[in-house]
């Protein structure tokens, strides 16, 4: 079975196929959004952030550094919160599945294992407000 496949009959947690990627790339980058949501919050004040403006010579760092800090916050929390959703006994092993590609411990029938993993990139969708 392809390694992003979700099941299509009986699934109330089906999403359309650009949208599931989208939302599985962003729970990849989990690691790196940690890692820079830190670097910004311990760095001094933010003038190594820029983001260009348009018809503006002025720039303001720490606004710049308040809206990155809430977009990467935002996907981070969908992340975290949305595993709390998954038994404590599947949550380390979709985790590892999903953002390093780890294989499913034996513990649990791999359909399981994949039921709770769609549910988890479903929760993020919803989360994240790609979904109703």
């Amino acid at each position: 079975m392809p390694r992003n496949y979700q099941n299509t009959k009986n699934n109330p947690y089906l999403l359309p196929h650009n949208l599931y990627m989208r939302v599985l790339y962003i729970i990849k980058d989990y690691d790196r959004l940690k890692d820079e949501y830190n670097e910004i919050l311990n760095s001094g004040n933010g003038s190594d952030i820029v983001t260009p403006k348009l018809g503006a010579d002025i720039s303001n760092p720490t606004e710049d550094k308040a809206i990155r800090l809430e977009s990467i916050s935002t996907e981070i929390y969908a992340i975290e919160k949305s595993l709390w959703i998954i038994p404590k006994e599947y949550q380390h092993g979709i985790k590892q599945n999903v953002i390093y590609g780890a294989r499913y411990p034996d513990t649990a029938h791999y359909q399981t294992w994949q039921r709770w993993r769609q549910r988890w990139i479903y929760t993020v969708a919803n989360l994240l407000k790609y979904i109703e």
